[in-house]
């Protein structure tokens, strides 16, 4: 029972301590905080002081800065200004400055204009030469202008040609061939596109009626040897140029003499269902004046209103209809009329049609 006792005194003892323990800790932060205050105090008035001298330090500098202006330096000033003015009067300063200032600005203009002058001159003569290389540029164009043309006409000419020279070689495909065998009509084969080119305008405003319009009368000319032999070449030339459409290379070689007007050509067809194919009115109406025949066919029964209308030239077609030399509803081997090969063409079978054609 001692032992327990003891203990239970110890930790009696050890509680009572604590409790005091406690409370000094608490008064010592008490005073902690009073001491804080008192410092914080003291930096206010510390930080309000130097506040103080700052402004007291700024008035006294300005007050200085004031009086230094009033007393000192116009003292120092004035005789120094009327030192200076007596010495512009006494050597006309001011007249010579503003003499000297003149001449300046009078040589800075006479500069100025000097180099607009030269910038003028300089531009003239680029102005001059601008319109030397204009003038050499333009009559250049003209020049390359006329030989283009030149070089384009060449062209179609030979390119006429090689379409007629194709048409020849592709035996199996054109139309016009001797055998009734490899004879198709223009209905299964694919027409060669035609070429451009001037045609007559004398028929191409105009819808004669068959009853009021007549052929071209055949024009005689003295040829060099009227009873001559053909000349085989010059018939292929003939009927070369009636396909692209050369009139006048066709008047130079009927003008010649040597040449049958109603050649064949390799598939049977002659120089007018050449013109009239590809629509060239002016060469067709030349060759009709000369006395070409238009009545023949070719070896497929075809005449020169059907390949006229093959073409879907219906300038053309309209000035053959005008001679009334043909049956509008001729038929070829295989039985089709005109209006059949001008299916595509509205316009154009409506023109046949308004003329007889079925």
């Amino acid at each position: 029972m001692e032992v327990s006792t003891i203990i239970f005194f110890s930790l009696l003892l050890c509680g009572v301590k604590a409790i005091y323990a406690d409370a000094s800790l608490a008064a010592l932060a008490a005073r902690v905080r009073l001491v804080e205050r008192e410092i914080n105090l003291w930096k206010q008035d510390a930080v309000n002081t130097d506040t103080k001298l700052i402004d007291k330090f700024e008035v006294l500098e300005s007050s200085l800065k004031e009086e230094l202006t009033e007393r000192f330096l116009p003292l120092l000033i004035k005789p120094l200004v009327k030192q200076a003015i007596t010495d512009i009067m006494n050597k006309d300063y001011i007249g010579n400055a503003i003499t000297g200032h003149v001449l300046r600005e009078v040589q800075s203009l006479k500069a100025n204009v000097q180099n607009t002058k030269t910038q003028l001159k300089t531009l003239a003569e680029q102005l001059r030469r601008v319109e030397r290389d204009r003038d050499t540029y333009r009559k250049s164009l003209r020049k390359q202008r006329r030989s283009l043309t030149k070089d384009i006409r060449e062209l179609q000419i030979q390119l006429n040609h090689t379409v007629a020279d194709l048409r020849d070689a592709r035996t199996t495909t054109c139309p016009l061939t001797t055998a009734a065998s490899t004879d198709p009509s223009p209905s299964n084969t694919a027409s060669l596109a035609p070429v451009t080119t001037q045609d007559s305008d004398l028929h191409a405003s105009t819808d004669p009626s068959p009853n009021t319009t007549v052929p071209p009368t055949p024009v005689t000319t003295e040829d060099p040897d009227p009873h001559a032999t053909p000349s085989p070449a010059a018939d292929r030339r003939l009927y070369s140029a009636s396909g692209a459409g050369n009139l006048e290379r066709v008047k130079r070689i009927l003008s010649a003499g040597h040449v049958d007007i109603n050649t064949r050509g390799r598939y049977s067809m002659t120089p007018v269902m050449a013109a009239a194919w590809y629509g060239h009115s002016d060469v067709l109406e030349f060759l009709v004046g000369r006395g070409a025949d238009v009545s023949l066919v070719s070896s497929s029964g075809d005449n020169v209103l059907h390949y006229a209308c093959w073409g879907g030239h219906l300038e053309t077609v309209k000035l053959i209809v005008s001679w009334n030399l043909l049956d509008v509803n001729a038929r070829d081997n295989n039985g089709h009329t005109a209006v059949y090969w001008a299916r595509g063409h509205q316009r154009m079978a409506e023109f046949l049609r308004s003329r007889g054609g079925h």
